[in-house]
């Protein structure tokens, strides 16, 4: 069976999917990726590269604005001078919006501090990103029916994994029994 012939069960493109790139994506940028949609309209959709970790810091781009040090992700390759964060858990941070049920994107950098402080968040409940993926109105839609993209739920568990070594592959053998072998393909086809 052909990539390009397996058909995902999960089609519909909405805010907190998780788009992952077939194994053979001829895009360093999005190469064995996954990435985690935060908004999806008419107009566009962002998300943010969940396995794309920097040796950078928060504490690199910002110098002494968080109180805690966190690693920064390559959110994608769109406006690497921005900083954006997803974080999971109840406490709420102004100006945040979620995403899927507890699960949120952005908010006030000192709701950030206080909610660490007082021990309603740990810092392991957020993912801080330098830039971000993005795309036009209809371009993600392309991308998906030229089967450059798969998709599936997004869950807490996967967008919070702390072996991002792993997430491309494990993502992959959860679309199903036609995607599984494609978790363990080389990264050149012809090596095949």
């Amino acid at each position: 069976m052909k990539i390009r012939e397996v058909k995902s069960q999960f089609t519909k493109i909405g805010k907190g999917n998780l788009l992952i790139s077939e194994p053979f994506l001829d895009d360093e940028n999005f190469s064995r990726s996954v990435v985690f949609l935060s908004e999806v309209a008419n107009t566009g959709s962002i998300g943010f590269i969940l396995n794309k970790p920097t040796d950078l810091t928060t504490n690199d781009a910002l110098p002494g604005v968080l109180s805690f040090n966190f690693s920064l992700y390559i959110g994608g390759p769109m406006e690497h001078d921005t900083l954006h964060f997803i974080y999971k858990g109840n406490a709420h941070i102004r100006n945040s919006i979620e995403i899927i049920p507890g699960v949120y994107w952005g908010g006030n950098l000192d709701d950030v501090n206080t909610s660490i402080e007082n021990g309603n968040l740990n810092p392991n409940d957020f993912k801080f990103f330098l830039g971000y993926s993005g795309w036009d109105g209809g371009q993600l839609e392309n991308e998906i029916e030229q089967k450059a993209w798969w998709m599936i739920p997004g869950n807490k568990a996967i967008v919070f994994a702390a072996n991002t070594n792993t997430i491309w592959k494990e993502t992959v053998k959860l679309l199903g029994d036609d995607f599984a072998y494609m978790a363990n393909s080389p990264n050149d086809y012809t090596w095949n």
